[in-house]
Parts: C-alpha cells; structure tokens; sequence
C-alpha cells in the first residue's frame, strides 16, 4: 500500500509539473505574439510639411506623395488621424510606398487654392513629378483607405 501511494504522489507531481511547464510556454507564446504586435505599433509615420521637399524625397526614393489636407476645427480630420492613419496596414503602406506630408488648410491657403481644396479631409496622391493621381473628399476608413492606395 505505501509503495502505491509513493507511484501516486509521483504520478500527481509529474502531471502537475507538465500542466505548468503547459501553461508557461503557452504564457511566453502570448508575450511573443504581444511583443511583435507591439513591434508593428511602433510604425511612426513621418509626415512632412513641405510639398516640395517632399516631392524631391518621393523622386529620390522612388515613391509617391500622399497629401492630407486637414484643419485644426474639422472633426473628420481628426478622426481620419485617430481611426485611419493608426491602423497598421494603412501604415504599413504608407511606409512602403509614399513620403506623407500634412497641409494645414487654414496655414497655406495658397496651396488649397493650387489644389483646389474645397472641403476637409482632401487627400491627394501625387506622382513624384507634382502630377495628381487620385484624390478623396472626407473622411475614410482604414479598409477604404488601402482600397484607394
């Protein structure tokens, strides 16, 4: 009988040290899985607020130019910055594929009546030659966003 019970007590203490080396694995498998996608959070996008500069940037580097004119007084800009330009797809392609430059509408209005901005958010997407490729009237979601870029 006390043989038995030393087999149990061996048996009890090697299922509960497998259940926890488990549920420690399982732990840093999750802190990976948070530590990546943190990684991914830290994308900072670099927005310019030069057109021509950054014209001269998206020739060097071969991208585009996304421009988004916005005011400090429009609740959809601010919107677009907090719901859109966070997502990390749109990022992720932001990063990839344009020099980003903000254009406060109130500050430069001459370069809303070159644009012919007429309403905010107004984004435009210019080839490295100054050229207009598409262009979005208010607000969009993140989804519509990489559907347009």
């Amino acid at each position: 009988m006390e043989y038995l019970k030393k087999i149990l007590l061996i048996l009890v203490v090697v299922v509960v040290g497998v259940g926890i080396i488990y549920t420690i694995s399982c732990f840093q498998g999750q802190n990976n899985s948070k530590q990546l996608q943190n990684q991914k959070d830290q994308i900072n996008l670099q927005w310019n607020n030069d057109i021509n500069s950054a014209l001269e940037e998206a020739q060097k580097s071969n991208k585009l130019v996304f421009i988004d004119f916005y005011t400090d007084w429009c609740g959809y800009c601010k919107e677009l910055n907090k719901e859109t330009f966070t997502d990390q797809n749109v990022k992720e392609k932001f990063t990839q594929k344009y020099v980003l430059v903000k254009i406060n509408g109130d500050i430069y209005p001459d370069l809303t009546s070159k644009y012919k901005v007429y309403g905010y958010p107004t984004l435009v997407i210019l080839d490295a030659n100054g050229n207009e490729i598409k262009r979005q009237v208010g607000f969009v979601s993140a989804t519509e966003l990489i559907n347009i870029l």
